[in-house]
C-alpha cells in the first residue's frame, strides 16, 4: 500500500507540472534533434555540390568500345565525380556482353548502374545523364549524323539505374534522434541525483519517512518511482519519433527492451551515486555525467570523438542506431548486456551499502544504550 501511495502521489505531482516536464525533458530535445538532423542533412545533401562516388566497373564485353568507355570514366574530366574503387564501391557499372556490336548495329543495349548503398543520389543521376549523352552522341556519330534514324533510341534511356544488395544506412534524422537520447538520459540522471522530482511531488518523501518505514524500504520505493518516471519521459521521446515516422519505426519488442534498459540505466546510476557519495558530492558527479555526452560531441553531431565511449549513454545511442538499421539488437548483445547488468549491479551494491550502514548505525546505537 505504501508503494502504491508513494507512486501515485509522486506521479500525480509530476502530471500537475506536466507542461514544464514535457518542455524540459521531451519537447526541447525533440526540437534540438530535429534541428541538428536538418543541419546534418543540409551539409551532406547539398544540391550545389556533387560528391565523388566510388565506382567499380565490370566490363563483360572487353571490346574496343567498352574499353573506350572505361577510359572515359577513368579520365581527368571525370575525377571530380567518379573514383574507381573495386574494394568498397558505392556504384557498380556493368557493361553488358555484346555492347560494341549493339552500338555498331544501332541497337539498344543497356548499361546498368547498380547502387550498392543509400545516398549519392545527385552524383548518381549526374553520372547517368553523362553516360546517356555519351552514348546518344556515339549513336549519332555511327549513324552519320542522322537524327531521324535514332528517333526511337533517343526516346529511351541508354543507362539503367537499379538497386542491388543495397545496405541500409540511417538518415541524418534517425542518427540524431538516436544520439540526442543520450542528452535526455544524462539530463534525467542529473535531475534525479538532485531529487528534483521529489520537489515536484511536494516533498512526499518526508511524509513517507515520518511513517513506520525503514530507509531501505524508502530506497526501494524511490527507485521504483524513478524508474516509472524515467520510463514515461524516455517513452514520450522515443514514441514521438516513432508515431511521426522519423525514427524508431522497427519491431516493437526490441524497442521496448531498449526503453526499459534506458530507464534502468537512469535509476541505476542516479541512485548508486546518491547512495555512495551523498547529495553534496553526488551533484558534482551528476554534473560530470551530464557533461560527458556533450564533451564526447555524440549528442549533437551523431558521430562524436574518442571521448564518447566514456559516456554511459553512448551505448544506448549505439544500440538505438543498430535498431534503426537492422530492426533488432541481436547483433550487439554485448552492449545490451552491459547496459542492463551494470545498473543492476550498481543497485545491488547500493542496497548492500545501505544494509551495512544500517547495521553499523544500530551497533553504535546499542553501545550508547549500554
Amino acid at each position: 500500500m505504501k508503494l502504491l501511495y508513494y507512486t501515485k502521489t509522486t506521479l500525480k505531482g509530476m502530471v500537475s507540472t506536466g507542461v514544464v516536464t514535457i518542455l524540459y525533458f521531451v519537447l526541447f530535445p525533440i526540437l534540438l534533434a530535429g534541428f541538428m538532423g536538418f543541419l546534418q542533412n543540409s551539409l551532406h545533401e547539398n544540391p550545389l555540390k556533387l560528391n565523388d562516388v566510388k565506382v567499380k566497373i565490370i566490363d563483360n564485353d572487353n571490346s574496343n568500345m567498352s574499353k573506350a568507355l572505361v577510359d572515359l570514366l577513368k579520365s581527368e574530366d571525370m575525377k571530380e565525380l567518379v573514383e574507381i574503387n573495386d574494394e568498397k564501391p558505392v556504384l557498380e557499372i556493368t557493361i553488358p556482353k555484346g555492347y560494341e556490336e549493339s552500338l555498331i548495329s544501332l541497337q539498344k543495349n543497356e548499361i546498368k548502374i547498380n547502387k550498392l548503398e543509400d545516398g549519392f543520389n545527385s552524383s548518381t543521376n549526374t553520372l547517368k545523364i553523362i553516360l546517356d549523352k555519351y552514348h546518344k552522341n556515339l549513336y549519332v556519330s555511327i549513324a552519320g549524323g542522322s537524327n531521324e534514324s535514332l528517333e526511337e533510341i533517343s526516346k529511351n534511356t541508354i543507362v539503367e539505374t537499379t538497386n542491388i544488395n543495397k545496405s541500409k544506412t540511417s538518415n541524418s534524422y534517425e542518427v540524431m534522434a538516436a544520439s540526442m537520447i543520450g542528452f535526455v538520459i544524462s539530463m534525467l540522471i542529473f535531475s534525479q541525483i538532485q531529487a528534483s522530482y521529489t520537489d515536484i511531488s511536494m516533498n512526499v518523501d518526508r511524509r513517507i519517512i515520518s511513517t513506520p518505514i525503514s530507509k531501505i524500504e524508502f530506497f526501494y520505493y524511490d527507485t521504483f518511482v524513478s524508474f516509472i518516471y524515467s520510463l514515461i519521459i524516455i517513452g514520450a521521446y522515443i514514441f514521438f519519433f516513432r508515431i511521426v515516422g522519423i525514427s524508431f519505426t522497427g519491431p516493437l519488442i526490441p524497442l521496448i527492451v531498449l526503453l526499459l534498459a534506458s530507464a534502468l540505466m537512469i535509476v541505476g546510476i542516479s541512485k548508486s551515486v546518491l547512495t555512495f557519495f551523498g547529495a553534496k558530492y553526488g551533484k558534482l558527479i551528476g554534473a560530470l555525467i551530464f557533461s560527458l555526452p556533450i564533451i564526447g560531441m555524440e549528442a549533437f553531431t551523431g558521430e562524436g570523438n574518442a571521448l564518447k565511449v566514456l559516456a554511459p549513454t553512448h551505448y544506448i545511442s549505439k544500440l538505438l542506431n543498430i535498431y534503426n538499421l537492422e530492426g533488432s539488437i541481436s547483433s550487439n548483445i554485448s552492449d545490451l548486456s552491459l547496459v542492463i547488468l551494470i545498473p543492476i549491479g550498481l543497485l545491488v551494491l547500493a542496497t548492500i551499502k545501505m544494509v551495512i550502514s544500517r547495521k553499523i548505525a544500530l551497533s553504535k546505537g546499542g553501545k550508547k544504550c549500554d
